[in-house]
């Protein structure tokens, strides 16, 4: 009778352990996801791709270190879409696929920033960082792009108009490669 009794008493103990354990993992898990940790791991992770030295770090360990940036950043906007965070998110996302060379990811995640906030407060660098990807990287070159993100910029008002005119100047020979048209800029 008191080994069975010492039984129950030691399933129920482990049972009771166990409850509280999951109990602290899920509070835990909430507090890891809470918007004030998730915006902590992402400044983290930013400060230490800031603090690698190119010279001792392997491009490996640089790679991996923006793979895991890409992933806080994507978790935190399907976490909390409507944030205003997420628009900075998406933003460091436009830029660092691009910085990446992976510029249809980049425009990616540009349209998507548009779309969901398109109140954006930095939006004039992304028209112009849209529109260079559109007309320099991207092939086959998608003009109709291209013109859609300078017009973007020329319709707002707080835009240099020496960038306008540079704009415009570049609209008149979309027809022209960056190449081609910067050629064609130099030789006059």
């Amino acid at each position: 009778m008191k080994k069975t009794i010492n039984i129950v008493f030691l399933i129920s103990s482990l049972w009771l352990v166990s409850c509280s354990s999951n109990e602290q993992n899920k509070v835990s898990s909430e507090t890891a996801n809470s918007p004030k940790s998730m915006k902590e791991g992402i400044l983290q992770m930013e400060d230490s791709i800031a603090k690698l030295d190119p010279s001792k770090t392997s491009p490996a360990a640089y790679n991996l270190s923006q793979i895991e940036l890409i992933n806080r950043l994507e978790a935190y906007c399907k976490l909390y879409p409507k944030d205003a965070y997420s628009a900075d998110c998406l933003f460091k996302l436009h830029m660092i696929y691009s910085g990446l060379n992976a510029q249809r990811k980049s425009v990616a995640y540009g349209d998507s920033l548009l779309r969901n906030f398109p109140n954006y407060a930095n939006r004039t660098l992304l028209f112009e960082s849209m529109a260079s990807a559109y007309d320099m990287f991207i092939t086959p070159r998608d003009t109709a792009s291209v013109r859609k993100y300078y017009l973007q910029l020329l319709n707002d008002d707080r835009y240099p108009s020496s960038k306008k005119r540079d704009i415009k100047e570049r609209l008149k020979f979309l027809h022209l490669s960056w190449m081609d048209f910067a050629t064609r800029k130099q030789a006059r």
